[in-house]
Parts: C-alpha cells; structure tokens; sequence
C-alpha cells in the first residue's frame, strides 16, 4: 500500500472538530468526499488502473503520479473545486513526457460537463505554453501533453450528457469532419454493475461503494457492511480516517432517516475504531440543521416581505449560529418597515 505524504499523516491527528473544518464544514456533500478522497494517491492510482484501457496503462508511470496544484489553473477553474488533475509520466522517460488526467466529477446530469471538461483541459495546455515560452523551448519541436478527460458521475440516474465536444455542435451535414474530437472516458457508478476490489487500495472500493447506494433506501444496511469490510485495516490512521469520513458522508445525506438507523451505524463506527465522540458528532450536526433551518425561515420571510434580499443580508444571516438570535430576527421581519431596517438589527 502507498505511504501517505507528510501532509496526510499531519490530518490524521487532527481533532474531530478540527478534522470536520479541514474538510469544508459539515454536511460532507458529494464534492467535498470526492475532493478529499482524490487525493490521497493509492486511491488516485487505483482507479486510474480500473478505469484506463491495457494499452494507455502500459505507457504510464503510476508510481511517479502526482497531483497537479491549484494554483495550475486560473480563476475559473479554482472555483470548481471536485475536480482533480493527475499528472502521469510516461514509463521509462524523464519527467518533461507525460499526460494529464483531467477527473470531472458530477453528481447530477449535467449536459455541458464535456464542453467544461474541454474549456479546463484547453487552460492546461495554456499553461504549457506559457511555461515553454519562457523557458525558450516554443519551437516547431515543441508538443503538448496530452490531457486526458475523465467524467466521474455517479446520481439516481444515468449520465446522458455528451461525452465528446463535437456532439454540442451543428455541423449542417457538411461539417462533422472539422469540429472538435475531444472525447472523454465516461465513468458512470450508476451503471456499474459490480465494484471490483483492488488488493493494494481497499479505499477505492469503499468510497465507490458509498458513492453508489447513498441514494439507496437501504443505506444504513449498506454502509455497515462497507465499514466491516474495512475492519481489518482500522488500526491504520489512513483508514480509520476514511470510516469517519464515511460516516460524516452517511449522516449528511439521511437527515429525513429514522435517528434509530444513525445510531446503528453509529454504533458499528465505535466498534471498528472506537471514537467516543460519534455521538457528540451526531448531537452537533442536528443543532447545526436546527440553526440552519431557523436561517432559512428569516429568508424565507424577508423574501415574502421584501421580494427581493441584497447579498450582505443574506450571507450575514446564514452566518449567524445563535438559536435564539434568529427567532427574534425572525418576530422581527414581521415589524421592520424596509430592508434596511431589518439590515440595521445585524450590526
């Protein structure tokens, strides 16, 4: 099994709380497990193996790959944070020949994920181009790297959106063979009937596994037989982590569950790695839906009242974490005569 990076070894000791704010905050949505998890690379190395073709397999050097960082994209990319960029050296070469896996990541059925796949893929070699000509190497020698695009989609439903970029545009009958060819690989969990099991990353099933029956109504009876599976590996930090990061995920997306069902998995997490402080976990995540909720109602309000809420006001009220506040903001819509006003009763 791959080492974990000094970076990773570092969150593993992190606090409950702490590990909860490293992550984003709760609820653990989709993106935010899919952004964590992707990046630890024994799980990034293992789904490339299930997912890639022999032939494209054998020209890579997945014990070189790395993640390429944030800062590699501009600002549009920066503000679709589920993606990941690998990048994969070509086998027996220097690092200079490699290509780029681009991991879109989707949980609803978005019609233009290929064209922002593409748009993405285009500011990487940008990014080449610019590194080139300032190295002096932009030259008729010169080649882009390959950028290979993966959609990662799992939902209630199957992907049918395009997967290659010509698909999005009208040729006339006459055009097909000048538009884009860009095709990506599509990776549907919805449609995958058996998730196989790598011996060396036994993350990759359990993650893919929850990702796939989250919408399932037999969710708890799921993720208990994903957690045992895990077992054997709990005294690692890495996988210990990775059980909690299950069951924050679980939690997130069974609000409407019966709260016996919480408790059972609960339950089945302290017996596999002991952490006391599941419950607590569990205690704070139905006050925090509780404040959530009482914002919603002030919004709900001042929309009814006002028509429309100017950003501030909106963002301030969501911020807000005192109960009691937001019941009397609350009385208070009822008799402010303007938003302004009401903006007032923030400060």
């Amino acid at each position: 099994m791959d080492q974990e990076s000094p970076q990773n070894q570092e969150q593993q000791n992190l606090t409950l709380q702490q590990e909860i704010q490293a992550i984003g905050g709760l609820p653990l949505t989709h993106d935010k497990l899919f952004r964590e998890v992707f990046q630890w690379l024994g799980l990034a190395k293992a789904f490339l193996r299930l997912v890639l073709s022999g032939p494209i397999l054998a020209k890579l050097d997945l014990d070189r790959l790395t993640i390429e960082p944030r800062e590699f994209l501009n600002v549009v990319f920066k503000e679709t944070r589920a993606d990941m960029i690998y990048r994969a050296p070509i086998l027996g070469s220097d690092e200079s020949l490699c290509i780029y896996v681009l991991l879109e990541h989707k949980s609803f059925n978005d019609f233009f994920t290929i064209f922002q796949a593409d748009q993405y893929a285009g500011q990487i070699s940008q990014r080449e181009y610019q590194k080139a000509d300032d190295e002096e190497r932009l030259n008729v020698n010169f080649r882009f790297s390959p950028v290979l695009v993966i959609i990662f989609h799992h939902g209630e439903r199957p992907f049918t959106g395009p997967i290659e970029v010509a698909e999005l545009y009208e040729d006339y009958g006459i055009l097909s063979d000048y538009l884009p060819r860009r095709e990506a690989i599509l990776f549907d969990l919805s449609t995958l009937p058996e998730i196989p099991d790598d011996p060396e990353a036994p993350e990759l099933y359990a993650v893919l596994r929850i990702m796939q029956v989250i919408f399932s109504l037999d969710l708890s009876l799921r993720i208990r037989e994903v957690l045992e599976r895990l077992k054997p590996y709990s005294e690692i930090p890495k996988y210990r982590r990775l059980i909690r990061f299950l069951w924050y995920y679980f939690v997130s997306y069974t609000k409407k569950r019966p709260e016996q069902e919480l408790l059972m998995v609960s339950d089945a997490v302290k017996n596999i790695i002991g952490a006391r402080e599941m419950t607590t976990f569990l205690e704070q995540l139905r006050a925090d839906e509780r404040v959530i909720a009482k914002a919603e109602t002030v919004l709900m309000l001042l929309r009814t009242k006002f028509k429309t809420i100017p950003e501030e006001v909106e963002v301030a009220v969501r911020q807000m974490t005192d109960p009691t506040a937001l019941d009397s903001l609350a009385a208070h819509v009822l008799d402010c005569r303007s938003i302004e006003e009401f903006s007032e009763a923030l400060k």
